[in-house]
């Protein structure tokens, strides 16, 4: 299952020129920044899940990386790599254990615990308000 989320980008080329960045480069630091807010909301049994999340962009992978951190938390956990990005898309980010859809939207004998829904939703809505940016442009 794929969640979008659109990004307000009447900002982007004023901070562009404030940060001397790319679009590109803007949107990575977002997704790394939902990287990192999915992380603290994943559920921990065995921290695989949250070890698992990783972000995958263009230019760099962290997909090995974070399948040798969760397989070191759980042995037996199965792995799905996502999309390298193309055309314009910029970043993908979320986990790669296979049971993690199953965390995030719950099942018929599971309650839901989402984590990357609420990140994205955090993030994004700091970068529409505007305050995403206070802190990058001082």
């Amino acid at each position: 299952m794929t969640t979008t989320f659109k990004l307000d980008t009447t900002e982007v080329d004023r901070i562009m020129k404030v940060l001397d960045k790319n679009f590109d480069d803007i949107v990575t630091s977002i997704a790394f920044d939902i990287e990192s807010n999915a992380k603290v909301r994943a559920p921990v049994m065995t921290s695989a899940l949250r070890n698992s999340i990783y972000t995958v962009t263009k230019k760099q992978d962290g997909y090995a990386s974070a399948v040798a951190s969760a397989r070191a938390k759980n042995k037996d956990v199965a792995f799905g790599r996502h999309p390298t990005p193309t055309g314009k898309t910029i970043a993908n980010v979320g986990p790669a254990v296979d049971y993690a859809e199953y965390q995030e939207y719950g099942t018929s004998k599971m309650a839901a615990h989402p984590f990357l829904t609420p990140a994205v939703e955090d993030v994004f809505n700091k970068v529409n308000s505007g305050a995403y940016w206070e802190d990058l442009t001082k």
